[in-house]
């Protein structure tokens, strides 16, 4: 199996491979142009067709980061489907757009970088409107299972759509991560993507330990989110306007998190872009009776 870094780095050269093509092809429009003077009315309207798709692109991410800034925007209680995004039917639209129409191949990549095989049980957990978990059914096939769980209504609902118009058997149900409806040792791996941020600090410690609990022995979590950045592009970027500052540690936190829950071999890095993080680790061997979450006093 590829290490995480490894696909991270294949990551890059392809997306360099495609702007390299990008960049040949524009030579060559330029060429034919230049040469072949009839087929310039061709070359304008296929030109002007990529730019406007382009710009609708632009304006679809912005419209997500002013929707997406309001949904994140002041204080929800953290245990109610109000705490969640619920326009489940943009959602879709506006993820794509925020990822540059990259969606598809970050969500492969996740699966890739915690090494999901056939017969598997998996679980996506703040699984929004349940792609990453489709997408994790097609790997495990008919021996595997795929639970997926969101603390939205509305996001479990259109998930469920998903799958039966897609002829996927994946089980999709609204509970909270700090209060899993699934015994412990039920998975062999847990996924999380884009969902601690959201999360007070109060309950990550909480969520960390729902997540180990449901785990076997040597199954794997993988939380990839958003991490510390730096540079022009990363302040840029459309994933880092919709959040706040506060927001931007949460993949860097999860480490500690993930010690302090019981697991080991612990492996961190960037996923795909400066600000997006990955967190994987394997759950130790403690007795399943230590690991409940323990009652918040008061």
């Amino acid at each position: 199996m590829e290490h995480p870094n490894e696909i991270a780095a294949r990551r890059g050269r392809s997306s360099l491979r495609a702007h390299l093509w990008l960049g040949l092809l524009l030579l060559s429009g330029g060429a034919v142009v230049t040469f072949w003077p009839a087929a310039r009315t061709t070359v304008l309207v296929i030109s002007a067709a990529s730019v406007a798709t382009h710009l609708g692109l632009v304006l679809i991410a912005l419209l997500g980061v002013r929707l997406l800034r309001r949904a994140h925007s002041g204080k929800r209680d953290p245990l109610s489907p109000g705490h969640t995004i619920r326009w489940a039917a943009l959602y879709d639209v506006l993820v794509s757009a925020l990822t540059l129409g990259q969606e598809r191949a970050f969500r492969e990549a996740t699966l890739e970088c915690v090494r999901v095989s056939p017969g598997e049980r998996v679980l996506d957990v703040g699984c929004g409107t349940g792609t990453l978990a489709l997408a994790a059914k097609r790997r495990v096939g008919a021996g595997g299972t795929v639970h997926g769980v969101d603390a939205s209504a509305e996001m479990v609902a259109r998930a469920k759509q998903k799958a039966v118009r897609e002829g996927l058997e994946v089980t999709f149900d609204v509970a909270p991560v700090q209060n899993l409806p699934f015994p412990e040792d039920a998975f062999d791996v847990v996924l999380s993507t884009l969902m601690v941020h959201h999360l007070p600090d109060d309950v990550r410690k909480r969520a960390f330990v729902e997540m180990r609990r449901v785990l076997r022995s040597g199954g794997r979590l993988l939380v990839v989110d958003l991490a510390r950045q730096g540079g022009v592009w990363a302040a840029l970027n459309p994933i880092s306007l919709v959040h706040s500052h506060a927001d931007t540690h949460a993949a860097d936190e999860a480490e500690a998190l993930m010690e302090g829950a019981g697991f080991r071999d612990i492996v961190t890095g960037k996923f795909g872009s400066r600000v997006l993080g990955y967190v994987l680790g394997s759950a130790g061997d403690q007795p399943a009776s230590e690991r409940r979450v323990q009652p918040t006093p008061g």
